[in-house]
């Protein structure tokens, strides 16, 4: 199909629910116009709208533009109020060097925690520290410009992740062979900043939904044994606090292999699991579908960035046939981050593939539209 072809067809799908609408409805187990779907953040975008992701980050106007502009073009919710410590923000908190190019993702550069010795003199204080105010203050202007009808929404990394924020991730892995009595303190030290930061923003905002990311709990980095004398120990503290301090049991995403761990997410009791692309996403119906609503997993960059409109289809089509009938739910999503460049027509493509065959959406059943497609 070409790009002129897939915007006439795309008329043809229009969406007949506002998303509140639509997810309210739709998990409650009512039938929907479409499968609820995800795509992408304001800054996996910029390109479209002709900025640079460092003019994004510094420019509150250039934020709202593109997240105007993205409810528009691409479903978005429009501009919300985020204050999410992402994956190296508790260790730029305490001191890790972060590099952010005026067109490419941050990364940290220089580690703050060098040794040990330095574990305990590490203060992680939201009240007082200059680039967690950042945060808050951003937060509270994006309120203040919606006239505080804004939803404000926090978050962070794993325990694994925020540790590796902290400390490089090399010297991390030597230490948990080495000397694991101090991984452990670090891993409960991250816990405990996540949770302080939850915990602050609750203060300020009141009860805020949280979402969660851990790369480097995968089996990409950590083997099974490590992910259960390590990671999952203290990946159960964070959930417990989070519990604790919202009342609600929070999703995570994790990018990588994650077939091996997937009885001990079911164990910790996560309300949604966000799969990479690299896993089946019928595997995953089968293993947690009955107790956690499953979202996934078009390929961010062979597919959504590098394959044509047809091939995007057709992977949304293989997501809806293999996950649709989730029996506790399941959102159409990316398996990663949606790329920066990715084109404005393959975007289109996911989003007019999930109102066509996505259509009379209900959880625990396939979708209508892929029956009446004669797709299934």
């Amino acid at each position: 199909m070409d790009y002129e072809t897939l915007k006439q067809e795309a008329l043809k799908y229009p969406d007949t629910m506002t998303n509140q609408e639509r997810m309210k409805a739709y998990a409650m187990g009512q039938e929907v116009d479409r499968i609820p779907f995800s795509l992408a953040a304001g800054e996996s975008l910029v390109h479209l709208y002709g900025y640079t992701l460092g003019q994004f980050r510094r420019s509150l106007d250039v934020q709202f533009d593109v997240a105007e502009k993205a409810k528009a073009d691409f479903c978005g919710g429009g501009m919300i109020a985020s204050t999410n410590l992402s994956l190296r923000g508790v260790g730029e908190a305490l001191g890790s060097k972060c590099v952010y190019p005026e067109d490419g993702l941050d990364y940290i550069n220089d580690h703050v925690l060098k040794d040990y010795g330095m574990l305990d003199e590490l203060v992680f204080d939201p009240e007082t520290n200059p680039f967690l105010q950042g945060k808050m203050a951003h937060a509270r202007a994006v309120r203040e410009r919606m006239g505080g009808k804004c939803l404000v929404m926090t978050g962070g990394a794993g325990p694994m992740t925020t540790a590796i924020s902290i400390r490089r991730p090399e010297f991390l892995m030597r230490d948990m062979i080495r000397d694991k009595k101090n991984v452990h303190r670090l891993l409960d030290f991250s816990v405990q900043c996540t949770l302080r930061w939850i915990e602050y923003n609750c203060k300020e905002f009141g009860v805020v939904p949280v979402g969660l990311t851990d790369p480097a709990t995968s089996g990409n980095l950590i083997g099974e044994r490590m992910f259960q004398e390590f990671s999952k120990p203290h990946m159960q503290d964070l959930l417990d606090g989070i519990r604790k301090i919202t009342g609600i049991n929070p999703g995570i995403h994790i990018c990588g292999k994650t077939k091996h761990i997937w009885k001990d997410l079911k164990d910790l009791g996560f309300a949604f699991f966000s799969v990479d692309n690299c896993e089946d996403l019928a595997e995953v119906k089968a293993a947690l579908g009955d107790t956690m609503r499953i979202s996934g997993n078009v390929p961010p960059t062979t597919v959504l960035q590098n394959g044509t409109i047809d091939d995007v289809i057709e992977s949304v089509k293989e997501c809806l046939i293999k996950g649709s009938d989730s029996p506790c739910g399941y959102s159409l999503a990316v398996g990663c981050q949606v790329p920066l460049g990715t084109p404005r027509e393959n975007l289109e493509a996911y989003i007019y593939a999930a109102r066509r065959y996505g259509r009379g959406a209900q959880k625990g059943k396939l979708c209508r539209g892929l029956y009446e497609e004669g797709l299934v």
